[in-house]
């Protein structure tokens, strides 16, 4: 309507304001009023004021409007109708400004919780720095591995190593690195990746951390098996034709009488050539380990098992044995005889290596890490493992035993791996040795 809209109310304003200042005018020089002209003064001037906060009531509304939307409220109403064309025009901009705004800061924030899902989904830890060595970000990942539920700045990460601060700061844009850490009985190879960005004039380091000792040693492992399977099948080539033929001749030169010195070296040889044979054939187990055929079964029963097995051994030996598990908590999901295949050589080496020991004890213990995975251990208190040796103890082929293969605890980590667990050793205290299996906790 017509009489609705803002020409017609500031017509309104327009004409008594000149009415009052006409009525003014005429009264004090026409009429010669004295009371007269000053009321319509002052109702001159109460008009003139009310036109001007008419007027600038479309200014204050804008201002409103923009200060909700600087501030991110959607929820102020938009100007109400019933002040002509132009003003429903304006109220519809209104309308899909306020719309618009509202949409854009819901994809805002839909995008950050999508990229914040992403970025705590992946894998790999990543942690986020400012130019001032603050740390801004860290996903689950980087919290489960520095242990800390939240980060300031590099000192905090510093508890997890103490090189690692420095090392963060020195690392610039494509930077690689990597870092050995030792988190008490887990030996973890970190590699390192920095990438920069500059995001609204701020500067920022994004570094990710990922543990590739799994695949370095799955790498290994596969390494040593390609090699002794060209070795063995190679020596077996060879040296099965030595044995038939030194066979031949042996039984010959008896059947002839020969001389004994000539009968001695063909013996020898031949003795030789068996026993190099079956010493090949022991180191084909290593590359040939079968598929784990795995299942969800409880430690304590398969630790008690084991003890029964070696009961014989460690019998003989004097030896006391305990078992140190919850019973019916831990629940592994592997191959259960590979498991004791493993359990019952780490016994058996632990036995001859408490030979010269007073009091020789070995323990068998299950319980939980920090990241909640199941931990196998066997520990003795014997001599321990020589500091020099204790990097070398899992290659295949070392041994600091008289006689032995040196494939036994290679074998042993082997079958550890196919069932997604790994296995460590150290120096046990005040004496002694701990070896350490770890498997993730079923699912």
């Amino acid at each position: 309507m017509v009489f609705s809209s803002f020409r017609f109310h500031v017509g309104v304003r327009v004409l008594l304001l000149a009415v009052c200042v006409s009525i003014a005018i005429w009264g004090w020089i026409a009429a010669h009023w004295l009371v007269t002209p000053v009321v319509a003064g002052w109702l001159a001037l109460l008009c003139g004021a009310e036109l001007v906060w008419y007027v600038e009531r479309s200014q204050r509304e804008f201002s409103a409007f923009l200060s909700s939307i600087l501030h991110q409220d959607y929820s102020m109403p938009v100007p109400a109708r019933g002040r002509g064309r132009t003003f429903d025009e304006l109220e519809s901009v209104y309308r899909s400004l306020s719309e618009e705004f509202k949409r854009l800061n819901l994809q805002k924030a839909a995008n950050y919780q999508y990229l914040e899902a992403v970025v705590e989904h992946i894998a790999v830890a990543l942690i986020c720095l400012d130019r001032d060595g603050n740390v801004v970000m860290m996903n689950e990942h980087a919290r489960k591995l520095f242990g800390l539920p939240y980060a300031h700045g590099l000192r905090s990460i510093a508890r997890f190593d103490e090189r690692l601060p420095g090392l963060l700061e020195r690392m610039r844009h494509g930077d690689q690195d990597l870092l050995q850490v030792r988190r008490g009985d887990e030996v973890m190879q970190l590699v390192l990746y920095a990438t920069e960005f500059s995001l609204l004039e701020k500067h920022y380091k994004l570094v990710s951390f990922q543990n590739i000792r799994d695949e370095l040693e799955r790498r290994e492992i596969e390494s040593w098996q390609k090699l002794i399977r060209v070795l063995t099948h190679e020596i077996m080539n060879s040296v099965t034709p030595i044995i038939s033929l030194s066979k031949l001749v042996q039984e010959d030169l008896v059947s002839k009488g020969a001389d004994d010195d000539l009968l001695r070296s063909i013996n020898a040889v031949h003795s030789r050539s068996s026993g190099l044979l079956e010493f090949v054939k022991a180191y084909r187990s290593f590359a040939t380990v079968p598929v784990p055929k795995k299942e969800t079964v409880e430690v304590l029963p398969i630790l008690q098992r084991v003890r029964v097995l070696m009961d014989e051994l460690i019998a003989s030996r004097h030896i006391a044995m305990e078992i140190q598990a919850p019973d019916g908590e831990l629940a592994v999901h592997l191959d259960p005889r590979q498991l004791e295949q493993v359990l019952i050589n780490l016994v058996r080496n632990a036995a001859e290596a408490l030979a010269d020991t007073a009091q020789p004890r070995i323990i068998l213990r299950a319980t939980r890490d920090e990241r909640r995975r199941v931990m196998l251990q066997v520990i003795d208190n014997g001599p321990g493992i020589d500091a020099a040796h204790i990097d070398n103890i899992f290659v295949p082929f070392f041994t600091t035993k008289r006689g032995g293969s040196g494939v036994g605890l290679s074998i042993s980590r082997q079958l550890v791996q196919a069932n997604r667990g790994f296995i460590t050793a150290k120096a046990a205290e005040p004496r002694g040795s701990v070896f350490t299996m770890s498997f993730p906790v079923p699912i």
